[in-house]
């Protein structure tokens, strides 16, 4: 009875152990959320010269707002996001005489010692303490690849809305593990603002980005069958010449050399993760037989699919 006494004493605190180390890690994990709500705010509120000691995205849902980020000044419209850095001037004000509505989110990219005690600053530079001046985050998010502007309007909204305000319903329900989702859609907010912001920078004027989203979509979606440049030359009305140009520029394959990268990424991992025979993998794909599939795929690998097959099962 002593003996198993002494076992459960050692387990109990063997699961505590684990419990403590899982909490740290969990607590380690970037970024971190300080503030996530959504605000609808009158005609009369403004926020005067200000910096902040972490980044906050704005996003302008309603209303219009006069925004100015070190001397640069915006008139923000519905559909607006701002991006505001750790160490940047910045002020806001309501234009227009009509509420707003701005969901909006402060974070620190990096998770850090002091994270849970900075708060949310409403202070210019100079009337910071050292203490509150020690609190600046280094600005990480200036410069190419991670580089976001001070204003954005994304091409494709809903994405970034639906995350944004499952991020907010997090930080104000605080479901069991909220901490990790928030931190997830975090990563998922800035991944899809810094994606659009990379595709962006290499994409000619006039729209042409919003084609070739398009474009993209539905080559996604027709994975499971072959798709032409002649199709995508009637379909979306674009020389396929030309097409190959701009799709190439942006996305670093042809449309048809994309089509067959994730064609062949969604056969790995068929072959990988289910029990479908190479017969039916390549049936679903739409390849026309077995043998283009496995040409296709070898071309593509470097190795036959049965031969991929046997390698992820050893």
């Amino acid at each position: 009875m002593k003996d198993k006494k002494i076992r459960y004493r050692i387990l109990f605190s063997y699961l505590s152990i684990i419990a403590e180390v899982l909490n740290v890690q969990i607590e380690r994990l970037s970024p971190y959320i300080r503030v996530a709500m959504d605000s609808v705010l009158d005609a009369s509120w403004s926020i005067g010269k200000r910096v902040i000691w972490d980044y906050e995205l704005l996003y302008l849902m309603e209303g219009q707002l006069l925004v100015t980020v070190e001397g640069e000044t915006y008139e923000g419209s519905a559909g607006d996001y701002f991006f505001f850095k750790p160490g940047q001037t910045h002020s806001i004000q309501i234009i227009g005489g009509t509420r707003i509505r701005q969901p909006h989110v402060h974070f620190d990219l990096t998770v850090q010692p002091d994270s849970p005690e900075v708060g949310v600053s409403f202070k210019p530079l100079e009337q910071m303490t050292a203490k509150e001046r020690g609190w600046l985050r280094s600005n990480e998010l200036d410069a190419r690849p991670y580089y976001i502007p001070s204003r954005f309007r994304p091409g494709d909204p809903l994405p970034l809305e639906q995350a944004l305000f499952e991020l907010i319903r997090e930080f104000e329900t605080k479901p069991p593990f909220h901490e990790l989702r928030m931190k997830s859609l975090m990563l998922d907010i800035l991944s899809l603002i810094m994606r659009e912001q990379y595709w962006g920078s290499k994409a000619p004027g006039g729209g042409q980005l919003e084609l070739l989203a398009e474009i993209k979509a539905f080559i996604d979606h027709n994975a499971h069958r072959s798709v032409s440049l002649e199709e995508l030359e009637v379909r979306f009305h674009i020389s396929k010449f030309y097409l190959i140009h701009l799709f190439k520029n942006v996305f670093q394959r042809t449309p048809i050399q994309y089509h067959q990268h994730i064609r062949l990424e969604k056969a790995k991992t068929m072959i990988r993760y289910t029990y479908l025979s190479l017969q039916e993998i390549s049936d679903q794909l739409g390849y026309s037989t077995i043998h283009a599939f496995s040409r296709a795929f070898k071309s593509y690998e470097g190795c036959s699919p049965s031969r991929y097959r046997a390698t992820m099962s050893g």
